[in-house]
């Protein structure tokens, strides 16, 4: 029993001691939170979720602390792109270079035959050419073969210089065939004629051509038909393949056909050219009228 009691005894002033020191922690603690510049919060800690107030209701008391120049926000403004003026770029216009003027009807030759020498590859195209009155002599040399005849005084070429001949077989006198030889560089120089080329220069010449032509009475851009029509005589001359009689009545020959000989002047000719010249000719005759033909339709338009 007494050692109980003395145990008891001794806890009591331990119990005294602590709660002494409990009290004296707890007195500094306070003096220390007192003299803080900012007050904690009372342990525990309660976390409290911030409201929202509206600036109008709330006054913030301004704190000590250093001070903070406020960050300038600079508004970057939109600025609308200025209407660019678009500008129109006119088409350039090609000028087409003014043609070269026309010498008078009676200076033009040596036209003419540049002209000549341009539709031709052959060098020697235009050696066969009159180079006298060439526009005139022309027009007038097509007018009577658009009609048949053969105007020879008014050949726009010169003729053959070898001369007709005949072989005799059995005191029968046919043509030689050589003889058609003599105008083989004539057609010759025409397949080597460029049609295009061609018509362009007659449409260049035309005030030239129109001019000579209307000196024989006939009205303006009548000529282009003329020449057509003279094609169609020339184009209508026969073939003939086997050996053709002649005859010999006075100084000029003639065929012993009569139906050969009932052709028309300008026909004749172009059986003097023989089968195989005609044969080679034909084609270019007729690529020229079509390409007349177009002409006088474009004309026409």
């Amino acid at each position: 029993m007494q050692e109980n009691q003395r145990s008891t005894e001794t806890k009591a002033p331990m119990k005294v001691y602590a709660i002494g020191a409990l009290v004296l922690v707890s007195a500094v603690a306070g003096i220390i939170i007192l003299n803080d510049e900012t007050p904690q919060p009372p342990t525990p800690i309660e976390i409290v979720e911030p409201k929202v107030t509206p600036a109008s209701d709330s006054t913030v008391e301004p704190t000590a602390g250093p001070i903070v120049e406020p960050i300038k926000v600079i508004e970057e403004k939109t600025v609308a792109p200025e209407a660019v003026a678009t500008e129109i770029i006119e088409p350039e216009v090609v000028q087409e270079p003014e043609p070269e003027p026309l010498p008078k009807l009676d200076a033009s030759d040596t036209l003419a035959i540049d002209k000549a020498k341009e539709l031709s590859w052959l060098p020697t195209a235009t050696n066969h050419i009159n180079n006298k009155d060439l526009i005139r002599n022309f027009v007038t040399f097509v007018d009577n073969a658009s009609r048949g005849d053969l105007a020879t005084k008014f050949s726009p070429i010169f003729s053959p210089k070898a001369k007709f001949s005949v072989n005799e077989i059995d005191q029968e006198m046919y043509v030689d065939p050589q003889s058609y030889e003599r105008y083989t560089p004539y057609v010759d120089t025409i397949n080597s004629l460029n049609v295009d080329m061609a018509i362009n220069a007659l449409v260049f010449m035309a005030p030239l051509i129109d001019e000579a032509y209307m000196e024989l009475g006939y009205d303006e851009g009548a000529f282009i038909s003329t020449l057509n029509q003279a094609l169609a005589e020339m184009l209508q001359a026969p073939v003939i393949r086997n050996p053709i009689k002649v005859v010999a009545p006075s100084a000029m020959y003639k065929y012993a056909d009569p139906q050969l000989e009932g052709l028309s002047d300008i026909q004749k000719l172009m059986l003097r050219m023989g089968p195989d010249n005609i044969t080679k000719l034909r084609p270019k005759l007729q690529q020229i009228q079509g390409a007349l033909e177009q002409l006088e339709d474009k004309a026409q338009d």
